[in-house]
């Protein structure tokens, strides 16, 4: 060794080698020395956004609405900005019958990007869904002879009608 300006310098090969392999031992024990209880888990999703992508496409494509849900929820975690994840979402929600959850993945993808229509068109028809099933929902709880029933009646056929008419219907008739 030798001293420049007061401090000592190692400058034999073998000095280095010694120092780095002790340092290397250090840093082998210290990462030895964790419990296994404090060491992270594996995330049941991979980060890979365009393999998540992938799957959820796929469950999306095949009507596993459950499955497409989970990733589509997991993507929006990661890219949280991406309005066609939320859309997705949202459509995955429709299928199972979750219209307030549909209704606020719709809401989410509209914020991030309001200049799609499809959104839009599906928050509507979210809450339609949303109503039919409260109005179903008040028939199925009122007695037999509440003068009510009947208007709820008449009411879910005309939700009906609307829900399950054909567009091409629809502007034939309004002569769009």
């Amino acid at each position: 060794m030798k001293n420049v300006s007061n401090t000592k310098v190692c400058t034999s090969k073998g000095t280095r080698l010694v120092a780095l392999t002790i340092l290397m031992l250090l840093a082998s024990s210290c990462a030895t020395t964790v419990p296994q209880q404090q060491l992270a888990k594996p995330s049941p999703y991979s980060d890979n956004v365009f393999e998540i992508s992938a799957v959820a496409d796929r469950a999306y494509k095949a009507s596993r609405w459950i499955e497409a849900a989970q990733h589509y929820s997991k993507l929006s975690e990661l890219v949280p900005q991406d309005a066609y994840v939320w859309f997705r979402l949202g459509n995955t929600y429709v299928q199972q019958g979750a219209y307030q959850q549909a209704i606020v993945a719709y809401e989410n993808s509209i914020s991030r990007n309001a200049e799609q229509p499809k959104p839009w068109f599906n928050l509507s028809t979210a809450y339609l869904l949303k109503a039919q099933a409260a109005m179903q929902k008040s028939w199925s709880q009122m007695r037999a002879d509440d003068p009510a029933k009947q208007l709820i009646a008449t009411k879910l056929q005309m939700l009906n009608a609307l829900m399950h008419s054909r567009i091409e219907d629809s502007i034939q008739e309004t002569n769009y």
